[in-house]
């Protein structure tokens, strides 16, 4: 210990924080840092070189002419004082040759100060507290790991402090010396704490020192490690003023534009009701616009006051058991007299006077009644009802002439424990470029100067809101030229702990792609197979659906904008909510691999069905029932359940003799033996010894991974032997879905089926 305490260079004891004046400084400024404290104040000349030391010795020297002490007056400056001697060393000598040196002299200085190559002064270096410190290192004859760790605590760039748990500072480096040495108070235990406090000019800072009790080797020792957050503290208090005024803002807009809104809106209705007189045509059809116009820009200001509210967390809704079929039947109303209001619908779709919208409703006839916000609810389907309408259309011929009829309509269904209300268009639909904008603030799908339609687009976004206010989310798909399908899942109770439900009989599939043509394959695909789906088209969408919808199957696509797909992987993956499910990669064959990927498999585009269903559970992507053989009270009975849920047939035999002349008739494509059996080196030479049931692919199963099966495959080389290493049939309650997956997989490998998972 001792050449390793002995070779660390003095700038690893010097204190930095002290007390310094220049020469050309007045005797009174010296003085002032007396009286806040210091024993003795640095004093520089105009090049940072130490001079010498201040302190209260140095007025004694001063006396008036009867023989009084007197204190300087304040025109005297520092350079006419007789300073205290201070030798000066270089920071980077070892403490080995200081002790040699000053070992030369009967009578050293206490106190010296430590200079960096150009002379500058740098840090106070006592004498006495340096020897304090070689003593206790002394007491023990093998290194301390602080003292192992001294050197590099002390280069370290954020303060640092080491003290025992009863307060006693046992080592600081110059970072903590230099910024905060005792201006904070010590914590015990472990704790994070903010400190304020002021320089002594005047500036203030905020410090936020991270407590951690140490253990092992350092046992009895606390570390504290100190951060400045001024910068943070400053930006959040003006972060926090920004937020206030715009409150106050858009609560003074609510009121201030609401309060004449709502006297033009009375008085062009007089108008148009012709209260106050008749209007001729143009009149009318002035007045109607006025009215309408009105109308939509209180629309407007009420859904951007609401946004507003919901992105500070301060959108309250209000839960009750609700009619489903009754709220979209009060949605489809409203929205029919907006239909009628919105000039800019008549103005593009050129409808008649009298016209009526249709909307079709098809509810499912087991949907009754769900517990959410009435109004809220209302508001989602309003709006996306109204978007239908700006953006729909199709074209039927009425006496001869073109006329667009907008095809909107509204389906409920139960989803996989949510209900999903989703409201559909036969459209222009969104391009596929512009739908990773749809939910962002103040968007539009169509370009600024050429779109239809009035607007700012925060209608989705605030939708978006109140369905995860209530515990949901929203999704869409949507093609050019066909239409657009925007889905509201909600719970059946509000703010339901979705991690709670069990994804294993789940049907749920997320897909997070940004290519509509590999959307709409996975979407008929899955479909097809009775699997529900979901879209994300951006990483940042993908994390916040996945956690609330928590699908049995994250299908990824590396290419999102915001969050490359690997990056959602690894947040995914790194998150105890999301961890538990299935991710797969969707990528080209030229895409490279990130090395450390967490994926539970990798899909090659294009995807096939059968190797997509691999990753599916309760699904084989097998293209027939295959025939199992195994021995009776060979097999658990849970064991072939699993087999039978899969699809395959099962044949039983009382041994292996019949087995293998069963065999012989009914032909099977594998042979099942139980790895826990203490038989099965005994059987194992039989079947080997048989015709028929040696040339079958033999799978051997186990509550636990077969260790000896390398060994069983070099001991029977002519049988085909494998396991199924993954199949947890312990956690077969909890995670049936992954055993089957397992199961399934073990069964292709064995049966030389299995599709490649990368």
């Amino acid at each position: 210990m001792d050449s390793l305490i002995l070779n660390q260079s003095l700038e690893t004891y010097g204190q930095t924080n002290v007390a310094i004046c220049h020469l050309v400084a007045k005797t009174s400024e010296a003085l002032n840092l007396l009286r806040k404290g210091w024993s003795h104040v640095v004093v520089l000349n105009q090049h940072d070189q130490p001079q010498g030391l201040f302190d209260a010795r140095c007025l004694l020297n001063w006396q008036s002419e009867s023989d009084c002490c007197v204190f300087v007056a304040p025109s005297i400056f520092l350079q006419d004082i007789d300073l205290e001697p201070l030798p000066i060393i270089s920071s980077t000598i070892t403490i080995a040759d200081f002790l040699q040196r000053i070992s030369q002299y009967r009578h050293s200085a206490v106190t010296w100060a430590l200079v960096n190559e150009q002379g500058k002064f740098i840090a106070i270096l006592e004498v006495s507290r340096l020897v304090r410190s070689l003593m206790k290192s002394q007491q023990t004859k093998e290194p301390t790991m602080i003292e192992l760790l001294r050197p590099f605590i002390h280069q370290l760039p954020l303060p640092v402090m080491v003290s025992e748990q009863g307060g006693e500072i046992v080592f600081m480096n110059s970072a903590w010396r230099n910024s905060i040495d005792g201006s904070l108070p010590t914590s015990s235990g472990n704790s994070i704490e903010n400190y304020q406090f002021c320089t002594t000019d005047g500036e203030l800072f905020t410090w936020q020192v991270i407590s951690k009790l140490l253990e092992g080797d350092m046992q009895g020792l606390e570390m504290a490690i100190a951060y400045d957050i001024t910068a943070q503290k400053n930006l959040a208090q003006e972060l926090s003023g920004l937020s206030r005024i715009k409150d106050e803002f858009l609560t003074c807009i609510n009121h201030e534009l609401k309060t004449p809104l709502t006297s033009v809106i009375g008085m062009a209705s007089l108008l148009n009701n012709k209260t106050l007189g008749e209007l001729n045509d143009r009149q009318s059809r002035y007045v109607k616009m006025i009215h309408q116009s009105g109308k939509q820009l209180v629309s407007i200001i009420d859904n951007i006051f609401d946004l507003a509210k919901a992105e500070v967390e301060q959108l309250e809704i209000y839960i009750e058991t609700i009619s489903v079929r009754d709220v979209c039947q009060q949605s489809i109303q409203q929205v029919s007299k907006l239909v009628h209001q919105d000039s800019a619908i008549f103005r593009n779709y050129n409808f008649e006077e009298g016209w009526e919208p249709n909307i079709h409703l098809d509810i499912d006839p087991t949907v009754q009644t769900i517990e959410a916000d009435e109004f809220r609810l209302q508001q989602m389907l309003v709006n996306l009802l109204s978007n239908a309408f700006k953006f729909s259309g199709s074209l039927e011929l009425v006496d001869d002439l073109p006329l667009v009829v907008p095809q909107v309509g509204i389906t409920v269904r139960w989803w996989e424990g949510w209900l999903a209300l989703t409201v559909w268009d036969q459209g222009i639909g969104i391009p596929e470029e512009k739908q990773c904008l749809v939910f962002q603030k103040f968007q539009q799908v169509e370009n600024a100067l050429t779109r239809r339609f009035e607007g700012t687009g925060s209608s989705l976004l605030l939708t978006r809101h109140l369905a995860r206010l209530h515990g949901g989310d929203i999704t869409f798909v949507s093609q050019v030229d066909v239409g657009s399908q925007f889905t509201i899942l909600l719970p059946p109770e509000p703010n339901a702990l979705t991690v709670g439900i069990d994804i294993s009989h789940s049907r749920l599939v997320l897909i997070v792609e940004t290519s509509t043509d590999a959307v709409d394959w996975l979407k008929n695909t899955l479909s097809d197979l009775e699997y529900q789906v979901v879209v994300a088209r951006s990483g940042t969408e993908a994390l916040e659906k996945a956690r609330q919808l928590q699908p049995c199957l994250i299908l990824l696509s590396p290419d999102l904008p915001m969050l490359s797909g690997w990056d959602v992987l690894a947040l995914l993956k790194g998150d105890p909510v999301t961890q538990h499910i299935r991710m797969v990669i969707m990528k080209h064959a030229n895409t490279p691999v990130i090395s450390s990927h967490q994926a539970d498999g990798i899909l090659l585009k294009p995807i096939k069905v059968a190797e997509l269903s691999v990753f599916l559970p309760y699904y084989s992507a097998t293209s027939k029932s295959f025939k199992f053989i195994y021995l009776n009270q060979n097999i658990e009975d849970v064991v072939i359940n699993l087999f039978q849920d899969l699809g395959h047939c099962l044949i039983e035999a009382d041994d292996l003799f019949q087995g293998d002349a069963l065999s012989k008739i009914w032909l099977p494509d594998l042979l099942l033996l139980d790895g826990d059996n203490k038989f099965l080196l005994k059987h194992l030479e039989n079947i080997s010894k048989l015709h028929v049931l040696a040339n079958l692919p033999i799978l051997i199963i186990a509550r636990s991974a077969i260790a000896e099966i390398n060994w069983l495959k070099s001991r029977f080389t002519e049988l085909s032997l494998h396991d199924c290493a993954g199949v947890d049939l312990d956690h077969l309650d909890t995670n049936r879905s992954e055993v089957l997956l397992s199961l399934h997989q073990s069964i292709n490998s064995a049966l030389c089926y299995a599709v490649p998972l990368s």
